[in-house]
């Protein structure tokens, strides 16, 4: 009988992003997709991350993610099952279903580079290319300014989540940390 292989969903947004000038978290609605309609460009000054609508929140019928303050979502990976609702339900594509095994992910979605992404939230990638550069396994690619791993060749080490200057990089474990 083949092992059934366990996953869960990982969200690829750390916040850190400041809210664009008039906009007051209070009063938005407690949809994603309702907060896109009045604000197609988003919310913060990354475009990318999380609205904190909450709608996988609403979605997850396991209560397997939740939003605590204008964080974004977090996981529980004792309770999530990686069905994939949280994941459907997120307008901005920031949640995905991950096979647990894969420990090392990044945690950024932002598509700019350098100055661009810096300048938008203080947890972005900013395409410097050291996890490229450190990863004994070649498993790391920058693709639209974010980095890419590899699960198939990634060896775990967790060299490029030590090295990553702004600590998008992570275990989801929570063992190796970034220098940050």
């Amino acid at each position: 009988m083949a092992k059934r292989i366990k996953k869960t969903a990982y969200v690829r947004c750390r916040g850190g992003s400041p809210l664009l000038e008039g906009i007051d978290r209070a009063a938005l609605p407690n949809d994603c997709e309702a907060i896109l309609g009045l604000y197609p460009d988003g919310i913060s000054r990354c475009r990318y991350g999380c609205l904190g609508g909450g709608s996988c929140v609403s979605a997850c019928h396991l209560a397997a993610i939740n939003i605590e303050g204008s964080g974004p979502p977090s996981v529980d990976a004792g309770k999530c099952v990686g069905c994939g609702l949280c994941g459907r339900a997120c307008p901005q594509n920031i949640i995905d279903v991950i096979n647990r095994e894969y420990i090392i992910r990044p945690k950024c979605s932002n598509r700019d580079a350098g100055k661009t992404a810096r300048e938008a939230c203080d947890n972005s990638c900013i395409s410097c290319g050291i996890c490229v550069k450190v990863c004994p396994a070649a498993s790391i690619t920058i693709e639209s300014g974010s980095p890419v791993i590899d699960p198939e060749t990634c060896l775990g080490c967790g060299m490029c989540a030590v090295k990553c200057p702004r600590g998008v990089i992570r275990d989801i474990r929570g063992i190796i940390t970034s220098a940050e």
